[in-house]
């Protein structure tokens, strides 16, 4: 005799799961940047140049100069002359005591002092193209700088962030169950 048996069956549950991912907006506006240049400055100071034109022995050969240096010319040579004449002096003396001197030596020199030629005095100063003199003064030119410089200014701006979140849906796609058939049971006898 068979044995009745009972038939089970379980279906398993199901479980579904959705998920939606999070969301990032990030906005950020470019940086300003200023930027401004100071020019570098130069200020340069010079004088006009100077000539110094010297014309005090130009003046000496024209008009003899000043009354001093005209005089002081004048009474420097007159010791040259004193000596020169004192020289003349004693060789006409000596020509005087020679007493081998053919002829009339007093006569003589008289006479050689009627040609003799005056000195020569020396009035103005000595004429020459050199006489002027040119002295220039330059003075050197007084230089300031200031030097330049650039000027930067940046200004950031900060990042607009924006999260939106996403999601998870979770739900039951199928349910367990249990399903128990029992045996059919003849009632017939």
């Amino acid at each position: 005799m068979k044995l009745p048996q009972l038939n089970i069956q379980s279906t398993l549950g199901k479980i579904g799961i959705q998920s939606e991912l999070g969301k990032y907006d990030i906005k950020q506006s470019s940086a300003t940047l200023d930027i401004s240049t100071v020019h570098t400055t130069m200020d340069i100071k010079s004088s006009q140049p100077i000539v110094v034109i010297d014309q005090s022995k130009m003046w000496d050969a024209l008009t003899g100069g000043k009354p001093e240096a005209f005089w002081n010319r004048i009474y420097n040579q007159f010791g040259r002359f004193v000596q020169e004449g004192i020289s003349q002096t004693i060789q006409d003396y000596d020509r005087i005591g020679d007493i081998l001197y053919d002829g009339d030596p007093v006569g003589d020199i008289a006479g050689e002092s009627f040609s003799r030629q005056s000195y020569q005095l020396q009035i103005f100063g000595p004429a020459s193209a050199g006489n002027i003199s040119f002295e220039a003064v330059i003075q050197k030119p007084e230089i300031n700088i200031t030097p330049g410089h650039v000027e930067m200014n940046v200004q950031t701006s900060k990042p607009q962030i924006e999260y939106q979140r996403g999601g998870v849906n979770i739900y039951m796609e199928r349910y367990p169950s249990v399903q128990i058939t029992p045996p059919q049971i003849d009632l017939t006898l």
